[in-house]
């Protein structure tokens, strides 16, 4: 009996220690998961904080660079808040890097960036702000991207390694997660039914439990964010299960809010191109209400231009919320609509209610004004169909926007009146011109004319006894003469009297019969143009003929003008050596800005061996 007591007692030993191993077992598993998880934060935070530091970067550089491509000052808001989050995001970074490869990694980041920021951004903008012509050339913007790509790539480099060690942390979770599986299995081996029950409970409350959190660790490192594991365990189970769908769920917020934000950053970097390339602002006003639309999930965007008697323009519509609108319709302001507060008020505004208060079947509504220039313009409204209301965030998303719109107005109302102003001074320059010429023409020429004829009389009446006064007064008079020659080939220079009489034909005909060089010439011009299109042509063409007799080594010019739709055609070519550069000749940049200030259009092409080419196209008619 005591033998048997002492093998029971001796089999409870051993299934006591067997229990206490297996316990030991599972807890070190429990605590390696819950050390993973922590683990999963800790990589999740250092993650977060590089993107964030990332697009801190990105708001630098975009900034900088739309500040440089068009001077506004709007862009370097986002440059400026940028900039001063920038060191404490770094040294958040530092603070969570903690293997010597990330240490390095960082280091090597923000030493990028303060160098990028130190070192050309900020002496760039400095630059910009002198109006330094050199930091808005492609070079010049070009080596900030030059200079930002490494630093991206130390993003890329520190990311990877991050992911890295997740992984090696997650396979030594699960590891131990099967070396807890083969010591339950071991201990239900050697065990009798009390192991067997004992087992069955660990392996419901504990192995299962593990087991999901691994796959779920895996599912997630995979990019499976939406993975949840059902809370069943008990205590520290529970808590791990609770701490792995507090991760998932905080790995797919971030996930959600970085797609939110690339693609509203995509959207605006779309907007700003056009805003950019000068693009005509019903263009950039079409652009705007689809992107924003879309970008902020509503269902229906409309821009409004309010006008001077109280009601507004539709300038832009995107959806199909609210009532019917077509674009350019005039229309009457609801005293309790959005539009009519952002009016009153200069600040955005928003209405929710049922579909009836808002008219159609629109249940929310939120107003941006559009300022330009500090003056209100008008009004960009979002208009959602569904139950809820729009995002809390939209007036502040919206505004982003509405900058955009107040830039493409404001540059285009300054190149019109740069237009206005050099069209004036083209104007000026002309009628001065023509006005010298007239009083070479009717003064100071038939002054020396007459005067030729005078001595030609008394040269005619002299006595051929006095032979020297003859050759005196024959030379006197060849003289005059001469004088008459240069003072029309100069009165021609400053405003051919052909160009005012006979037209761009018989005028672009004397400079063909003039120029050094053989030209061929097809003018297909039947009826008088406008003057300053006239004198534009003109001097196009002599500009052109002029440099190909001296630069060019030419054999033959070919000068061809033709009206085709309402626009006169110069084309200009020759056959010699090319490699023209016509940013180099004062004579093509005076041009240039005659051409452009009738709103025409002027190209060179030159290249080497291949003869130069000169293309200009003008309005037949223009505002004299």
């Amino acid at each position: 009996m005591g033998g048997l007591i002492l093998r029971v007692l001796g089999a409870c030993a051993l299934l006591t220690i067997t229990e206490g191993v297996l316990l030991v077992v599972l807890l070190s598993a429990v605590v390696v998961e819950r050390e993973s998880a922590q683990l999963a934060r800790h990589s999740q935070e250092l993650l977060t904080s590089s993107s964030r530091l990332e697009r801190l970067l990105v708001d630098v550089e975009t900034g900088g660079r739309g500040f440089l491509l068009t001077g506004d000052e709007s862009f370097l808001e986002p440059w400026n808040t940028a900039r001063a989050a920038i060191p404490a995001e770094s040294a958040n970074l530092q603070r969570l890097s903690d293997t010597l490869e990330q240490k390095g990694q960082s280091r090597r980041i923000t030493q990028g960036i303060e160098s990028y920021i130190a070192r050309y951004s900020v002496p760039m903008v400095d630059a910009a702000r002198r109006n330094d012509p050199l930091v808005r050339s492609v070079a010049a913007i070009e080596e900030g991207r030059r200079r930002v790509d490494p630093i991206r790539i130390d993003f890329e480099r520190l990311d990877l390694t991050e992911r890295g060690v997740a992984v090696v942390r997650d396979e030594q979770a699960e590891a131990t997660a099967r070396q807890a599986v083969v010591a339950v299995a071991a201990g239900v081996a050697g065990s009798l039914v009390l192991i067997l029950l004992f087992a069955g409970y660990m392996t419901r409350a504990v192995i299962r439990p593990v087991r999901r959190a691994a796959a779920m660790a895996d599912r997630l490192a995979g990019g499976e964010l939406t993975t949840r594991i059902p809370e069943t365990g008990a205590a520290e189970i529970r808590t791990l299960e609770r701490s792995f769908n507090k991760m998932g769920r905080s790995l797919e917020q971030n996930r959600d809010e970085l797609t939110r934000f690339a693609d509203e950053q995509a959207a605006l970097r779309r907007v700003a191109t056009l805003v950019a390339h000068a693009e005509p602002p019903p263009a950039v006003f079409t652009a705007v209400t689809e992107e924003a639309g879309r970008v902020l999930g509503a269902d229906g965007t409309r821009l409004l231009r309010y006008e001077a008697d109280g009601t507004a323009t539709v300038v832009a519509s995107w959806g199909a919320a609210g009532s019917e609108v077509l674009v350019g319709a005039r229309v009457t302001l609801d005293a309790g609509g959005v539009a009519s507060q952002v009016l009153r008020t200069d600040e955005p505004a928003r209405i929710e209610g049922v579909a009836v208060a808002l008219g159609g079947d629109v249940r929310s509504a939120v107003g941006v004004p559009i300022l330009v220039e500090g003056a209100l313009w008008g009004v960009m409204k979002a208009l959602s169909t569904r139950d809820e209301p729009l995002p809390e965030d939209t007036e502040n998303r919206f505004a982003n926007f509405t900058d955009l719109i107040a830039t493409a107005i404001a540059n285009t109302q300054a190149r019109a009146d740069l237009a206005a102003s050099r069209a004036r001074v083209v104007a000026a320059a002309d009628q001065t011109r023509r006005r010298i010429e007239r009083d070479l023409h009717d003064g100071i020429q038939q002054r020396l004319v007459s005067l030729a004829l005078d001595v030609r009389t008394i040269e005619a009446g002299t006595p051929a006894e006095l032979p020297g006064l003859l050759a005196e007064l024959s030379e006197v008079a060849a003289g005059l003469a001469a004088a008459v020659d240069e003072l029309r080939e100069i009165s021609r220079g400053i405003h051919p009297a052909i160009l005012s009489e006979g037209g761009l034909g018989p005028a672009l005909r004397a400079l063909a019969r003039r120029s050094a060089i053989p030209v061929e010439l097809d003018v297909r011009v039947e009826s008088r143009l406008a003057p300053p299109v006239e004198v534009a042509a003109y001097y196009t063409v002599a500009e052109a003929l002029a440099n190909a007799a001296k630069h060019a080594r030419a054999s033959v010019v070919r000068v061809e003008a033709a009206v085709r739709e309402g626009r006169l055609f110069v084309s200009v070519r020759d056959d010699g050596v090319g490699s023209a550069d016509p940013a180099r000749g004062s004579g093509l940049i005076g041009l240039t800005d005659r051409i452009e200030a009738l709103e025409g259009r002027m190209t060179v092409a030159s290249p080497p061996g291949l003869g130069t080419s000169l293309q200009v196209e003008l309005p037949v008619s223009v505002d004299e």
